[in-house]
């Protein structure tokens, strides 16, 4: 009895926290028994939603049950999913465990909605282990309606470079991430919708001219470094802002340039794979039977983006999608869904949704601390070397005929107060700075250029793009030497006599809604 008094005093004392409306996390990790309640052999897809919603952890026996369960499932289907309308396909959702909740409110119950998850479930938002967690759990409740293709990030070197490998060791441990490392291996690669839209995380590959192509593919593996498999993770469609610049840089190689472009040519943001243009796209669908693409890959403003239109029938070829609104909680982005039903194409926008602060990389209060400590130090060290007196001058003049050497330290001493002052000041906009930058750190020369800079660095869409862009190289091609386009589809565009006569769909109605179910 007195040690079950004491319990209550104890658990009474850990909820007597100071900000009341701030509530505590669960203090212990879901069971079993609570996930499958009264031995169900399907999870409680309520009770998982909301424990994970208050921040709260999962048995680390039970979350690796669930990561092998979904694994055998996703090894059972094959390299191509075939699937009907009405479905709901989804873009990146990058770790933004609560925007994910969102997410379904916006695109349908699972219960009675198909999705389609095109990739990139992990790595750069910090609740990653949340969105693998219930996703998983959606696919062992609705294996036939709930499908999942494979990102670029569902690798081992990308968790590791990124943030899901220290997410993992934070709030598990190593043997949970490996155990999810071997699921995504087995993720499929690509789906078909209604045979007519082809759907991908990346895109077109030079090596791959049929879709049956892709079913012979070894998908049980690390993603390579290159060949059709890396293509249709990595792949980029071809900027149409960007055709004229590049054509016109050289205009000795203009023609070379033009065709590269148009078909398979290098890709420089990701500096490996291709970037595929207009040519390339339209004999792969023409060659496949299909309407458009529909791929995922890039964070767009608008949550989504249409490019390459055909002319006569007005639908665009080639259709990117993301989901994860205020990417990395600086680029500012809507986030989007695609509702497809019969011929109407129905696109979802949705805003972020408010989320739990975690520190860059998961460093501890001491380290984010360290700015403030520091500013003090150098403050006192400032003291130390300022001389009051009315002959400050005289004495400075006298020290640098000397030596010079006290007034460059009072100098230098001086500059780091005014760079920890920025840092102390402008800590949380540094922070989500950070995330976006190569090894987390602040570009060379910004903090010398004052608090505006800083804003402005990460003030939009685009700039958060320009400087998020380093992250968007493979890490294991950074530097390396451009290799030239593909020349594996022809340039004359000669299509087989079994697309010679194919016509794609002549009619899809787009329609575009915010969240809030009005019109745009």
């Amino acid at each position: 009895k007195a040690k079950k008094e004491a319990e209550v005093k104890s658990s009474a004392a850990e909820d007597d926290r100071v900000m009341k409306d701030v509530i505590a996390p669960p203090r212990h990790p879901l069971s079993r028994a609570q996930l499958f309640p009264k031995g169900a052999k399907l999870p409680d897809l309520t009770v998982l939603k909301a424990h994970l919603l208050k921040e709260g952890r999962i048995d680390e026996e039970l979350f690796i049950y669930i990561v092998k369960e979904a694994g055998k499932i996703l090894q059972s289907e094959p390299n191509i999913l075939h699937l009907k309308y009405p479905i709901t396909v989804c873009g990146d959702v990058h770790g933004q465990f609560f925007d994910l909740a969102r997410l379904f409110n916006v695109g349908g119950d699972p219960g009675d909605t198909q999705y389609l998850f095109l990739g990139d479930y992990v790595d750069r938002g910090c609740f990653s282990t949340e969105c693998v967690m219930l996703l998983f759990s959606m696919k062992i409740f609705y294996p036939k309606t709930f499908f999942m293709l494979r990102g670029n990030h569902e690798c081992r070197q990308l968790t590791a470079f990124f943030n899901f490998k220290d997410e993992c060791l934070y709030k598990y441990s190593e043997k949970l991430y490996d155990t999810i490392m071997e699921a995504f291996d087995k993720l499929p690669l690509a789906a078909i919708v209604n045979d007519s839209f082809f759907c991908v995380h990346g895109g077109l590959s030079p090596d791959i001219t049929t879709i049956e192509e892709i079913s012979e593919l070894n998908r049980f593996r690390e993603i390579p470094r290159d060949g059709p498999m890396c293509d249709l993770l990595w792949s980029d469609p071809f900027e149409d802002d960007k055709n004229g610049k590049e054509a016109n840089e050289d205009d000795s190689d203009s023609d070379e340039e033009a065709a590269e472009t148009t078909w398979f040519g290098y890709n420089k943001t990701r500096q490996c794979s291709y970037v595929y243009g207009v040519e390339a796209v339209k004999q792969f669908l023409e060659e496949n039977k299909m309407t458009s693409i529909i791929r995922a890959h890039e964070a767009q403003v608008d949550g989504y983006k249409m490019q390459m239109v055909n002319p006569q029938s007005k639908i665009p070829r080639v259709i990117t999608i993301f989901s994860a609104p205020n990417y990395c909680d600086v680029y500012k982005n809507k986030a989007a869904c695609l509702k497809f039903d019969n011929n109407v194409l129905n696109i979802k926008q949705f805003i972020e949704t408010p989320h739990p602060y975690y520190l860059p990389n998961f460093m501890d209060v001491f380290q984010w601390s360290l700015p403030f400590v520091a500013e003090k130090v150098t403050d006192m060290l400032a003291s130390v070397l300022d001389y009051p007196s009315d002959d400050e001058e005289t004495e400075v003049e006298t020290l640098r005929a000397r030596s010079g050497m006290l007034k460059k330290k009072v100098m230098a001493v001086s500059k780091i107060l005014r760079m920890y002052r920025i840092l102390r000041q402008n800590n949380e906009s540094i922070m989500n700075l950070k995330q976006l930058t190569p090894n987390h750190r602040v570009p060379l020369g910004l903090l010398s250029k004052g608090p505006e800079a800083i804003k402005k660095a990460i003030k939009g869409f685009e700039s958060a793009k320009a400087i998020d862009a380093p992250n968007e190289v493979h890490p294991e091609f950074k530097n390396r030497k451009p290799r030239r386009g593909s020349r594996r589809f022809s340039k004359s565009g000669k299509m087989t006599s079994s697309s010679q006569n194919f016509k794609p769909l002549d009619h899809v109605d787009i329609v575009i809604e915010e969240s809030d179910e009005k019109s745009k």
